[in-house]
C-alpha cells in the first residue's frame, strides 16, 4: 500500500539554486551530497542529518510516497540572511545555496518566485532528465490513481502568508487576498499557514528557531489581528483550511473561540488541521506546573520560560517524554481538532516529538532537562495566570524526564533511534487516553505530517523517507508491546495491522478525497 504525507518539502532545497551559465539548478530529483557539508556542522553538530535531502522526489517515487500534500514557502529574510547561510553560501554548499539566487529571493516577489519557479521546478521533471515520472497537480479525486507507482500525486498546504506578499516582510492584506485567490484557482490548496516563524502584523507565532538568534523570531505580538481575522474568513468562505501549526497559543485558543460564534464563518466551520505536529502531552492549564524558570530580559517584549519535559508513558528509567513548549498542540488543541473534524499530522522531528540529547555536563542551574521558549509579554497570562501562586509543581512531584532517564534511554545508535520511536508511539498513546470513548474515530484522525525536507532533526528512526517503510514495520511490532507497558487499554477491536495502514496511508488519502469534494462542490 502507497504512503501519504500531509506536511512535505520535496522542493525546499532547489530554491535556493538557480540555472546559470556554468551550473545547472540543484534538482529536486536528486540527493544533496553528504560530502559536500562542511567538516565542523557535519562533525560538531547534526546538521549531516538535517541539511541531506530527506524527501526529494527520487525518494518519493521509490518509496511508493504516491499522495503527498506539499508545501508551498518562501523561506523568510531572518532564516537566509544570517551569517551561517552566507558562509555556507561560499564553501562546498555554493551550489544548493547561491548568493546571487539568495539576493534575488531577499529582493524579489514571494508569491512570483513560488509560483513561477517553486511550481516550475515541482512539476517540470523532463527538465532535470527526468522522463519514466512525474509529478501530477490532482484537482479532484478521479484523478488520483493509487496503484500508479511512477506519480507523485500532489495538492497542497501554504505555509505562511509571508509566501502571498510582494516582498519579504511586506504584509498587504488586498494583495495578499488577490493573491490567495489567484493560486487556489490554480491548485488544490487544503490548508494555509496564517503565520509562521517571524513576527507578522497578520498573527502572534508560536517560537520555532532555537537555532538562530535573532529578535525577529520571538514573538511580541497578541493573538490574531483584524487584518488576520479578515483573511481567516476569507478561507473559509472558500474552503480553505486554517492549519493552526505556528500559531501561539493565545491565537490558537482566539480562533477556537471564534469558530463558536454561530455564523461567524459562515456558512458552517469547516475543520481544522495541524499538518505537522507534536504534543506536549498537557493541557494549557498545566504549564504552570512544569516551569523550571523563566527570564524577561530587560526591554523585551517576550519572556523566555524554562519547561520540564512531562513523562505520560513507557515504564522504568527510560520513559520518552513531550516538548511541552507552545509549538505543539495542547489538549485543548487536539480536542479542538478532532471535535471537528479535522486532521492531525505527526512530525518527525525529534525535538518536537520531545527526544532530548544526553549531555554529560549539562549547561545552565538546572539538574534536569529543559526545553525553552519565548512567548509574547502580552500573552504571558496563559503561561503564569495571576490566580496561580507556584510553578514547578510537577517538577517538584517527579513528573519531569530527568537526566538520568534520557542516559538509560540511549544516547546512540541503536538505542536513540528505538528511543525516538518510543517518543512517536507516546504520542499515539496520548491520543488515546486523551479523546477515551472517542479514541478509535480519533484514530482515524491522525496521520503523517513529516515536514521532510525542510530544516528539521529528523528520528533516527526514519532519517528520511528511504526508511519509511521500516518505521512503519517498526511501529507495528512494538506498538502494543508499548501500551502494555504503559498501562493503557488500547481501543475494543483495535488491529495493528488495519491501524497501521490508516496511519501511514488510509486516514490521509481519505481526508484529501473528501476536502476534493468539497472545494470542487
Amino acid at each position: 500500500m502507497p504512503f501519504f504525507d500531509f506536511h512535505i518539502h520535496p522542493v525546499l532545497k532547489s530554491q535556493f539554486s538557480e540555472k546559470t551559465a556554468t551550473t545547472d539548478k540543484f534538482s529536486p530529483w536528486e540527493k544533496l551530497h553528504k560530502q559536500d557539508i562542511p567538516f565542523l556542522l557535519k562533525w560538531c553538530t547534526e546538521f549531516e542529518y538535517i541539511l541531506e535531502s530527506q524527501a526529494n522526489l527520487s525518494q518519493l517515487v521509490v518509496n511508493d510516497c504516491n499522495l503527498i500534500c506539499a508545501v508551498l514557502y518562501i523561506a523568510e529574510r531572518g532564516m537566509i540572511e544570517n551569517g551561517l547561510v552566507k558562509s555556507a553560501a561560499k564553501g562546498k554548499l555554493k551550489r544548493y545555496l547561491q548568493q546571487p539566487r539568495i539576493d534575488s529571493i531577499l529582493a524579489g516577489n514571494p508569491y512570483q518566485l513560488m509560483l513561477n519557479d517553486d511550481l516550475k521546478t515541482l512539476t517540470d521533471a523532463v527538465q532535470f532528465g527526468v522522463n519514466d515520472r512525474k509529478v501530477k497537480l490532482i484537482k479532484n479525486k478521479t484523478e488520483y490513481d493509487e496503484q500508479d507507482g511512477n506519480t507523485i500525486h500532489v495538492v497542497f498546504t501554504l505555509e505562511g502568508c509571508h509566501s502571498l506578499c510582494d516582498g519579504l516582510r511586506t504584509y498587504d492584506k488586498t494583495t495578499i487576498l488577490n493573491n490567495l485567490d489567484d493560486l487556489r484557482s490554480k491548485v488544490s490548496l487544503l490548508s494555509i499557514n496564517v503565520t509562521h516563524i517571524e513576527q507578522s502584523p497578520l498573527c502572534n507565532h508560536a517560537f520555532a528557531m532555537p537555532y538562530l538568534d535573532d529578535e525577529i523570531f520571538k514573538p511580541t505580538g497578541n493573538r490574531i489581528s483584524n487584518d488576520g481575522i479578515d483573511i481567516i474568513r476569507h478561507c473559509y468562505e472558500n474552503e480553505i483550511l486554517i492549519d493552526v501549526k505556528h500559531m501561539s497559543l493565545a491565537a490558537r485558543l482566539y480562533l477556537y473561540e471564534l469558530r463558536k460564534n454561530t455564523g461567524f464563518f459562515n456558512p458552517v466551520n469547516p475543520p481544522l488541521v495541524c499538518t505537522h505536529a507534536g504534543f506536549t502531552g498537557i493541557s494549557s492549564n498545566e504549564i504552570p506546573d512544569y516551569i523550571a524558570g523563566y527570564n524577561r530580559p530587560s526591554g523585551k517584549k517576550y519572556t523566555q520560560i524554562f519547561h520540564g519535559k512531562p513523562v505520560k508513558y513507557g515504564g522504568g528509567n527510560a520513559s520518552p517524554c513531550f516538548n511541552p513548549c507552545s509549538i505543539n498542540l495542547y489538549d485543548e488543541d487536539i480536542t479542538a481538532i478532532i471535535d471537528s473534524g479535522g486532521m492531525i499530522g505527526l512530525s518527525l522531528d525529534k525535538r518536537i516529538l520531545g527526544y532530548q540529547n544526553y549531555e554529560e555536563s549539562p549547561t545552565g542551574n538546572y539538574l534536569f532537562p529543559v526545553e525553552d521558549e519565548y512567548v509574547s509579554y502580552k500573552e504571558k497570562t496563559l503561561f503564569f495566570p495571576t490566580a496561580r501562586t507556584e510553578i514547578g509543581t510537577a517538577i517538584a512531584d517527579n513528573k519531569c524526564v530527568t537526566w538520568k532517564d534520557v542516559k538509560d534511554g540511549g544516547t546512540v545508535l541503536p538505542n536513540a533511534g528505538f528511543q525516538h520511536l518510543r517518543h512517536f508511539m507516546a504520542h499515539i498513546l496520548h491520543l488515546i487516553v486523551l479523546t477515551g470513548d472517542n479514541a478509535s474515530q480519533a484514530l482515524k484522525q491522525v496521520c503523517i505530517g513529516s515536514d521532510f525536507d525542510g530544516f528539521i532533526n529528523p528520528v533516527w528512526c526514519c532519517e528520511s523517507t528511504d526508511e519509511i517503510y521500516h518505521f512503519k514495520q517498526d511501529f507495528k511490532d512494538h506498538f502494543k508491546n508499548f501500551a502494555n507497558e504503559s498501562s493503557v487499554e488500547l481501543p475494543a477491536g483495535f488491529d495493528i495491522t488495519n491501524f497501521c495502514e490508516d496511519l501511514f496511508f488510509r486516514n490521509g488519502r481519505d481526508f484529501v478525497m473528501k476536502r476534493l469534494d468539497t472545494l470542487n462542490r
